[in-house]
């Protein structure tokens, strides 16, 4: 009975040590309703109702970040603490080893009042810095984001637009750094591995990307005959079949988007590379999407008709 009475006591008095320990900063952080992102430091939002506390400790500071200038600073005790200001930063330190050392600080900006009960304590629990934001500064600071990110898309899809009424000979290189630059914000992009071959020239398939409400398809040709290629047309369009007991039969083919941005000739054992651009398209169950190169003077196309819809 009694080696079961110590026991209890030995768990009780522990768990009380333990929770010692981390109570001083569970309590601010309740008590300041502080958003954790790293040890020590926080980001808060400006409350004049609101008491923050802070915990200091000997041989270090804790500075307070304010989202505007200081413009008065006033310390309870001057001879606990040591408070510096810089502008909207105000750096506050104990100005004493005195372990139970307590006081207030009152801090004015142009648009608020913030006030602080600041302690001494363990340098392992001390509070570093204090991030204050304004309410509603957050939102401001994502719409911003959101706002720049969309003139961002609106630039890079003009950029494609303007690649598209150009012939240049650079195509696959600027097409690639526009590709990289759309992946930073977030454009949607599936590479492709579909190429067809007709009389040694090879029509291929490189990548898909979605960008807003635009796709854009990214090609090459390349010519392995003996002679140079003349290109009549490209053009990229959604062809309806039907099924029947024989196969397929194709019924019909309505044009969509129409390149003239790859020379209209590919040398021999050369190879040009060419983007197409069209708006989001739905298909029917009985219809799908065909890319069609027309040699000049041709009219039986070299054509691929497993372009994939969904990026």
């Amino acid at each position: 009975m009694r080696r079961l009475l110590s026991t209890l006591l030995i768990f009780m008095f522990g768990t009380g040590l333990l929770y010692a320990e981390e109570s001083p900063v569970k309590e601010r952080q309740n008590e300041n309703k502080l958003s954790k992102n790293t040890p020590s430091i926080y980001k808060l939002t400006a409350k004049t109702e609101v008491v923050y506390k802070i915990q200091t400790a000997v041989g270090y500071v804790t500075t307070i970040e304010l989202p505007d200038e200081a413009l008065k600073v006033f310390l309870g005790d001057q001879d606990l603490f040591v408070v510096e200001v810089y502008g909207s930063e105000v750096i506050i330190k104990p100005a004493t080893d005195y372990v139970d050392a307590k006081s207030n600080l009152v801090i004015y900006t142009d648009k608020t009042r913030l006030s602080f009960d600041v302690s001494v304590g363990s340098p392992e629990t001390a509070d570093f810095v204090l991030d204050f934001r304004y309410p509603g500064d957050e939102a401001i600071v994502d719409n911003a984001f959101k706002k720049k990110l969309n003139e961002k898309k609106e630039e890079l899809k003009a950029a494609y637009e303007e690649l598209l009424k150009k012939e240049d000979s650079n195509v696959k290189t600027l097409a690639q750094s526009r590709f990289e630059e759309a992946l930073k914000i977030g454009a949607k992009i599936k590479p492709l591995k579909i190429s067809k071959t007709k009389d040694r020239v090879e029509l291929k398939l490189l990548s898909l990307s979605e960008i807003g409400e635009r796709y854009y398809l990214r090609f090459s040709i390349k010519n392995s005959r003996e002679q140079d290629y003349s290109i009549e047309r490209i053009i990229l369009g959604k062809e309806t079949f039907k099924r029947n007991g024989f196969g397929v039969k194709k019924e019909g083919f309505i044009p969509l988007a129409l390149t003239e941005n790859v020379e209209k000739t590919v040398p021999k054992g050369a190879l040009k590379y060419g983007l197409i651009g069209f708006d989001k398209v739905t298909l029917n169950k009985d219809e799908k999407l065909v890319l069609r190169l027309y040699e000049k003077d041709k009219t039986d196309p070299l054509e691929i008709d497993q372009l994939p819809l969904e990026v």
